[in-house]
């Protein structure tokens, strides 16, 4: 009878297991630790902006609103160029780790798929930049809330006004006293 050969089995990788094993460039790693350092930087700054800018909505201080918002444009700016480093490290990432996992579009996945000796570190970064994002998300509502707020007291200031103002006291189509265009009047007083 002839020998029967049993074919041995593949060994199964868990994903942990296969990040372990990942031959990745060192260049990576430190691409991922200064966009994850630079993305965290910026966000702090656009937080500090964020609460600067309620506080000078609350103030009613339209130079300071101003300021704060054309420094938040050029840290928005600063974001955008991150995120299009992002993009390409991304891309990089995908063509160099193999096997890929199921997902690398986050840089927490980048993070996970680090050898270990800087897997640690790299997971607190982004741990660090996702809370951070989660708050100047909340300050921004918060400023979004204030400016809604603000603006309805100003058109109730508006209105009030022209109410005032109104010759006639007539009611405009929204059905609130508008003020239309000034009424000339004059009075012949001559027999």
């Amino acid at each position: 009878m002839p020998p029967t050969l049993t074919p041995t089995p593949t060994p199964t990788l868990t994903l942990h297991q296969t990040f372990n094993t990942l031959p990745q460039s060192p260049a990576l790693h430190d691409d991922l630790r200064d966009i994850l350092t630079e993305f965290i930087a910026q966000h702090e700054a656009l937080l500090q902006q964020t609460t600067e800018h309620h506080e000078a909505i609350r103030q009613a201080d339209p130079l300071r609103c101003d300021r704060v918002m054309h420094a938040q444009r050029a840290t928005l700016s600063r974001i955008a160029e991150l995120e299009s480093q992002r993009q390409s490290l991304v891309k990089r990432a995908q063509s160099e780790i193999r096997p890929a996992p199921a997902s690398l579009a986050r840089l927490s996945d980048l993070a996970r798929c680090a050898p270990e000796s800087v897997r640690g570190n790299l997971v607190e970064l982004a741990d660090r930049l996702k809370s951070l994002v989660a708050r100047v998300q909340e300050e921004q509502n918060v400023v979004r809330v204030v400016s809604r707020v603000l603006l309805a007291h100003m058109e109730g200031l508006m209105k009030q006004v022209a109410r005032s103002l109104s010759h006639a006291g007539t009611y405009a189509k929204s059905g609130a006293v508008g003020a239309g265009a000034p009424i000339v009047t004059s009075l012949d007083v001559r027999l």
